[in-house]
């Protein structure tokens, strides 16, 4: 289990029952889990579990004053779950002192502790906030990770990310086919030596580099499992997501590119 979740899209109430089941599962008594009917389960269904708890706004943004108060709570002992489970509703309220007042929680929070925070738009959260979480998109009528069984986009995300559900959910909210274009065309400028055509690439935001580095960073491995493409062109990219920590976008994907020119460009 990770500690920090935000749920996005479908509806509030599909985000609150997986939010509450996921509660159940990690602090059920019973044998499968969860079993709905110990004592626990019993009452995080009725709300009145005490290491379970929901903070909603109390106006129309969720301001800094009531996520303070709401640490507090954070930090105080388990009274009898395995774990502490936070639900954070209408998260894209938060106010921009708010979010950060959070990011402390969440950079060091107690310990069998996990904060989730459920919000319509991930978008509209900070980019500091989203960079900590685990992601988890919700579709229209369904379940978590179930918007794109069957359907291309799902199964082009799911081929984008190696297999990674959590990753291929991520790309379903930016578009699998933005990620593929834009790392098709990276690739040909790479593969034809052309640095001035690497400029129709940007402007790219942090999160979005990211997406593309780690899909180009499938590639590159199924490529050398196929001995088509060198570790080395594997690892380049490797550093350059590292590097996304606390560099600009554009200079890490140009010096990526750089690197890729040396080694042989590695076009599509």
């Amino acid at each position: 289990m990770g500690h920090f979740y935000i749920f996005h899209g479908g509806s509030p109430r599909d985000r609150r029952d997986f939010a509450l089941r996921l509660a159940m599962i990690l602090n059920c008594q019973g044998l499968e889990k969860p079993c709905h009917v110990c004592p626990s389960c019993r009452k995080i269904q009725s709300g009145n579990h005490p290491d379970v708890s929901i903070l909603e706004p109390l106006k129309a943004s969720l301001g800094i004053e009531q996520v303070l108060n709401w640490q507090e709570t954070v930090y105080r002992k388990h009274y009898e779950g395995e774990y502490k489970v936070f639900l954070v509703e209408q998260a894209d309220a938060l106010t921009a002192a708010a979010a950060n007042a959070l990011l402390k929680i969440v950079e060091e929070p107690p310990g069998e502790t996990v904060i989730i925070l459920s919000a319509q738009n991930a978008e509209k959260l900070l980019a500091t906030v989203r960079s900590r979480a685990q992601l988890l998109y919700f579709a229209e009528g369904g379940e978590a990770g179930e918007e794109g069984e069957g359907r291309p986009e799902w199964t082009g995300a799911l081929r984008l990310s190696g297999g990674s559900y959590a990753l291929a959910e991520q790309m379903m909210h930016h578009g699998p086919e933005t990620i593929a274009d834009w790392v098709g065309r990276f690739r040909r400028a790479v593969g034809a030596r052309d640095f001035v055509g690497l400029f129709s690439l940007f402007p790219v935001e942090s999160e979005e580099a990211s997406l593309y580095l780690q899909a180009l960073a499938v590639q590159f491995e199924q490529e050398m499992i196929q001995g088509k493409s060198a570790v080395s062109a594997l690892l380049a990219v490797r550093d350059a997501l590292s590097a996304l920590q606390q560099a600009n976008s554009r200079l890490v994907i140009e010096v990526l590119a750089l690197r890729l020119f040396e080694q042989g460009g590695y076009g599509a």
